[in-house]
């Protein structure tokens, strides 16, 4: 199986992305810093706390009590991780955290707050706790299917050179595809979401930058 980079906020998540890209004929190892990829053939952006007001994630000033478990070490990190891997050109999967990690790699901003924009943050997130995965239906290439997610924050403006290509039933960005990188986002979880296309077409995407 071929190793695949992939950023975590603690050790203790690996478990179910190293299942799901096992699936998928990929070797999960944890990458700690910039001069580490290098020996990798993709990068993988996990989930996890939220992106915080210094990253540039924010349009104007953010209560920052509204931010759940904020991992500004993650953003440094993984900002620097997408413009080594913008340089190389190389195939980038951000997964939720990701995903919003990308839009704002790429110019864009996010909502603190998915109810800021008028969204229902009940349909995306069932509660504070990293268990409480709410299941919903998306949209993409005119098929609709169920995923697993957890957020509270999402895209806002969209970052440039970004195209949708899912949206929720109330409109909210759920993934996209870089038009010059090979770099894709998903704002669900498909290493959580059960059998079926929420969780087969990223792995699927991952195959064949390989």
């Amino acid at each position: 199986m071929k190793p695949v980079a992939i950023t975590l906020s603690q050790e203790k998540y690996m478990k179910n992305y190293a299942a799901w890209l096992a699936e998928a004929g990929f070797v999960a190892e944890r990458i700690n810093s910039v001069e580490e990829l290098e020996r990798y053939p993709l990068l993988v952006l996990s989930g996890g706390g939220d992106m915080t007001p210094g990253s540039g994630a924010f349009q104007g000033k953010v209560d920052e009590s509204r931010l759940r478990h904020p991992k500004p070490e993650r953003d440094e990190l993984e900002l620097a991780l997408l413009a080594s891997a913008r340089e190389r050109k190389m195939p980038v999967l951000g997964i939720c955290r990701g995903m919003q990690v990308l839009n704002v790699a790429c110019g864009g901003t996010l909502w603190p707050d998915i109810s800021d924009g008028g969204f229902e943050t009940a349909a995306h997130t069932g509660g504070t706790k990293d268990t409480d995965d709410v299941h919903h239906w998306v949209e993409m290439a005119g098929t609709d299917f169920e995923v697993t997610s957890h957020h509270h924050q999402g895209v806002r403006d969209l970052g440039n050179e970004l195209e949708v290509i899912s949206s929720a039933e109330d409109g909210m960005v759920e993934a996209f595809k870089h038009n010059e990188l090979p770099w894709l986002g998903v704002q669900w979880h498909p290493e959580r979401t059960p059998d079926g296309a929420g969780r087969s077409l990223m792995q699927e995407w991952l195959r064949t930058q390989c």
